[in-house]
């Protein structure tokens, strides 16, 4: 078999606008110990950098995502070998050198080799990227034992590959935009026999801070990449979502444990409880940008599947103006609620935006699973789909209109048997052990009388008072929000927080509270707002 040299081989690199650090990456292969390889940079932008890329062929494909890149990368050369790359990932001088002295030791077409990924100097030590390092969510080389990397290792920031072999299984699904592209591709090629090779000798160093906010971006697209893998491989686990779910559902971490674990010495009681506890507040802090994002991929595939041949993906993403326009032209905003099917995609997008999942954490926290619960105004209800998901006895409560026509089918998918009650016309009976409502009593005339009645239906009423939003185009109506913070503080406030800037979510009984429950609901509302008015 004829021996690989750096004629061999294409380096492909994709970027987004990293010019700079792009550069340095360059710049690093310009001092390589071998010479003569090919680097194509497919960057998604629309023009060229004002210097130029010195030794690198530049193919612009503006709008793209990393996996149709990279594909194109792959098509635009004749070389045997691909060196997949990020544009952040600077090579050591010899990393060309290592990967190819690995291909002719091991030159059949079915074996790819893994490089190792090291975090650079100037960013080495950041909390955050030790956390990553220990969890071994981004990169897991610490748990490989033999030259077997698992194609569960297809890490495409330090990877080489044969070309023909790539490209024989359709290089990467171009539907992963970013995440979850390297899994597919490598379960694809090893179900097509690729056997990934492990080469710590061939080094890149990963030049990359993530803060948490950073995190949070990057694990709401980890979700979406998540829920199309298991989508396109129906055997293949969820990883990230049990792990998520479970530590939004536990107590909140303390914030000193990420501050302090990398100063206790290892291998000791202390350490392994110190990650423990910093693992859980990472995922804290990443959990509703993660969930939001999840559960959202259900509320879209449900209304594409729901209105076929009739959905259009440009109305969910520019929703407002085609909503504003309809709710314009309607006689009146009753009219436009009890009669809108465009408002599928304003309700779809408010679920998919997880603006409710801190609502929905604290119900769960005061009322236990097997309980009944009323979702009042429950529009598409994709809180109380949720909720029934998470062990609860839901029931719906809305005016008959084309949201509850597809919450009745969205139950038949699920397979759920619930009510869905008419509040215009049905007899609701009482005893629920909570009534919840979220976004509604900023619609109603008689906001007072609106909890009266909920107070008649159930045990505990949860709902969130939202202050006016002059951009709002739904025109909500202004709420005496004192006065029924007053009107739950009688009652029994059992619990009280501001969300989102405007929202004021509460939760109260509906009996009459005692002297003692009055005081622990003062309590409970002076520590949310000291100066109550």
């Amino acid at each position: 078999m004829p021996e690989f040299r750096p004629k061999d081989v294409c380096v492909v690199i994709p970027t987004r606008q990293r010019w700079g650090m792009l550069e340095r990456t360059l710049q690093a292969f310009r001092r390589q110990t071998v010479q003569g390889f090919e680097i194509i940079v497919l960057a998604d932008a629309t023009e060229e950098p004002a210097g130029g890329l010195e030794g690198a062929r530049l193919i612009l494909k503006p709008d793209t995502g990393v996996s149709e890149r990279r594909n194109l990368g792959a098509r635009s050369t004749d070389r045997t070998l691909l060196l997949l790359l990020g544009d952040d990932t600077i090579p050591a001088g010899d990393l060309v050198e290592r990967h190819l002295v690995r291909h002719n030791r091991d030159p059949e077409p079915a074996v790819a080799i893994l490089g190792k990924i090291d975090w650079h100097p100037e960013v080495a030590g950041n909390r955050v990227l030790s956390w990553l390092d220990r969890s071994g969510l981004q990169f897991d080389y610490p748990n490989i034992t033999t030259e077997e990397a698992g194609w569960g290792r297809f890490y495409a920031s330090n990877l080489s590959i044969k070309r023909d072999f790539f490209l024989d299984v359709g290089g990467f699904d171009e539907d992963f935009t970013f995440t979850y592209e390297d899994l597919d591709v490598g379960l694809r090629l090893h179900e097509h026999g690729m056997r990934l090779l492990y080469e710590p000798t061939a080094r890149v160093f990963h030049h990359h801070v993530y803060d948490v906010e950073g995190l949070r971006r990057r694990f709401a697209a980890t979700a979406e990449g998540e829920w199309l893998m298991i989508k396109k491989h129906p055997d293949f686990p969820a990883f990230f979502a049990p792990r998520i779910e479970a530590a939004a559902d536990s107590p909140p971490a303390s914030s000193v444990w990420p501050l302090i674990v990398d100063r206790i010495p290892e291998g000791n009681a202390l350490r392994r409880r110190a990650e423990s506890r910093a693992h859980t507040w990472y995922l804290q802090q990443v959990a509703d940008a993660f969930l939001a994002t999840w559960e959202g991929q259900r509320e879209r595939e449900d209304l594409i599947e729901y209105l076929g041949d009739e959905y259009d993906e440009n109305l969910l993403r520019g929703h407002e103006l085609a909503i504003e326009k309809e709710f314009d032209s309607a006689p009146d905003e009753e009219t436009f609620y009890r009669t809108s099917r465009m408002y599928l995609y304003d309700l779809t997008v408010f679920a998919m935006s997880g603006t409710k999942l801190p609502y929905r954490r604290m119900l769960k926290k005061l009322v236990p699973p097997g309980a009944t619960l009323l979702d009042w105004g429950c529009g598409i209800g994709s809180d109380g789909l949720r909720l029934i998901g998470d062990g609860y006895r839901v029931s719906f409560a809305d005016f008959d209109n084309p949201s509850t026509t597809y919450l009745r089918w969205r139950l038949q998918k699920r397979g759920f048997d619930a009510e869905v009650y008419d509040i215009a016309t049905d007899k609701i009976p009482g005893g629920f052990d909570a009534a919840y409502s979220f976004d509604v009593i900023e619609h109603v005339d008689d906001p007072v009388g609106f909890l009266d009645r909920l107070d008649s239906l159930a045990s505990m009423v949860m709902v969130n008072l939202l202050e006016p939003d002059p951009n709002d185009i739904h025109l909500h109506k202004p709420l005496p929000i004192k006065k029924l913070i007053d009107r739950a503080e009688k009652k029994g406030l059992v619990f009280y927080r501001k969300f989102h800037k405007r929202s004021h979510l509460i939760a109260y009984r509906t009996g009459s509270a005692s002297a003692a429950g009055r005081a622990i609901g003062r309590a409970r509302r002076l520590l949310v707002d000291p100066f109550p008015g």
